[in-house]
C-alpha cells in the first residue's frame, strides 16, 4: 500500500500543479466597442403593409470575462448596443425613422479543444426595445415594440498567426427563445391604452411567435497595446401578434476597437475568455 502512494501521489502533484497554475491566472475583462454601418429594411403592419428599406448605423460594446467560480469552463458576457434606422418604401415617397436598444448578460460553458480551437454553449438573458415612426402617417404615426427574453447562446473561435501578427477568427449566435414581448390590439391606438385599455398587450414569445437571431462574423487582430476587430452582423427580429407583424432585418458591417489588446502578441499569461 505504501508502494502505491509513493507511486500515485507524484503523479497528482504533477497533473494538480498546471491546473491550480491556470486557475490563477489573471482573469482580464476583454472590452470591444463597435461601430456598425449597414443597410435593411423593416415591415409593421400596425403602420403600413409596405416594406421600407434603407440605412442603419449602430454602435455596440461588449464585455466579457473568465467566471471566478470556474474560469477554466465559464466565461460571463454583457452586452449593450443601440441601432439608428432611416428607410424609404419602394417608391421612395415616403420615409420611416426607427431607434432601438439591447441589454444582454450570459454566462457560457467553453471547452479549449486542439488546434487553438475554442466553443462556448449557454445562455443569457436579453432586454431590448424600440419604436418605428413613420412620418406620413396621422393616426398611428408609431409601432413601440419591446421584448425580454432567455436566449440560447454559443460560438466558435480559432486563434492563429499570419506572419507576426496573431488573430483570433470567431463565429458568435444568440438566439431569443422563450420571454414575452409588447403588441397592441388590432386597431388599437397608443391613447386607448394610455386611457386605461390594457388588456391583451403582453404577449408569451418563442419561436413560432417571435423568432430573432443575432450573428457575428468577425476577425480581431492583435497589435499588443491594442486589438482591431472587422466583421460582419446579421440581426433579424420579428414578432406576430393579434394579427399585426413586424420584421426587422440588418445587415451590418462592423469595425470595432480593443483597448488594451488580446494578450498574445504581448504574450501575456492570462485566463481569456475568447481563447
Amino acid at each position: 500500500m505504501t508502494r502505491f502512494l509513493y507511486i500515485i501521489m507524484p503523479l497528482f502533484l504533477i497533473c494538480a500543479v498546471p491546473v491550480q497554475a491556470q486557475e490563477d491566472l489573471e482573469r482580464p475583462v476583454l472590452q470591444q466597442y463597435r461601430i456598425e454601418i449597414g443597410g435593411g429594411s423593416a415591415l409593421s403592419t400596425y403602420l403600413s403593409p409596405l416594406r421600407y428599406g434603407g440605412r442603419t448605423l449602430g454602435v455596440s460594446g461588449q464585455w466579457s470575462k473568465a467566471s471566478q467560480w470556474a474560469p477554466e469552463s465559464l466565461v460571463m458576457t454583457f452586452q449593450a448596443g443601440g441601432n439608428m434606422r432611416d428607410y424609404l418604401n419602394p417608391a421612395h415617397t415616403a420615409s420611416m425613422i426607427g431607434i432601438d436598444g439591447l441589454f444582454t448578460w450570459g454566462m457560457q460553458w467553453r471547452k479549449r479543444l486542439p488546434y487553438s480551437l475554442q466553443v462556448t454553449a449557454g445562455g443569457a438573458v436579453d432586454v431590448n426595445g424600440g419604436c418605428l415612426y413613420l412620418t406620413r402617417n396621422g393616426n398611428n404615426p408609431v409601432n413601440v415594440y419591446a421584448s425580454a427574453s432567455l436566449d440560447l447562446c454559443a460560438s466558435l473561435s480559432w486563434r492563429f498567426k499570419i506572419g507576426w501578427l496573431p488573430m483570433v477568427l470567431s463565429d458568435e449566435l444568440r438566439l431569443p427563445s422563450l420571454g414575452c414581448f409588447f403588441s397592441p390590439q388590432y386597431g388599437e391606438t397608443y391613447y386607448e391604452i394610455w386611457l386605461g385599455n390594457h388588456k391583451g398587450l403582453a404577449h408569451c414569445g418563442w419561436w413560432g411567435n417571435n423568432f430573432c437571431i443575432d450573428n457575428l462574423l468577425s476577425l480581431k487582430l492583435d497589435f499588443g497595446k491594442t486589438a482591431m476587430e472587422v466583421g460582419y452582423r446579421y440581426d433579424y427580429r420579428s414578432q406576430w401578434a393579434s394579427s399585426l407583424s413586424t420584421k426587422i432585418s440588418t445587415h451590418s458591417f462592423v469595425i470595432g476597437i480593443i483597448p488594451h489588446g488580446l494578450g498574445i502578441k504581448r504574450k501575456q499569461n492570462i485566463n481569456s475568455p475568447i481563447y
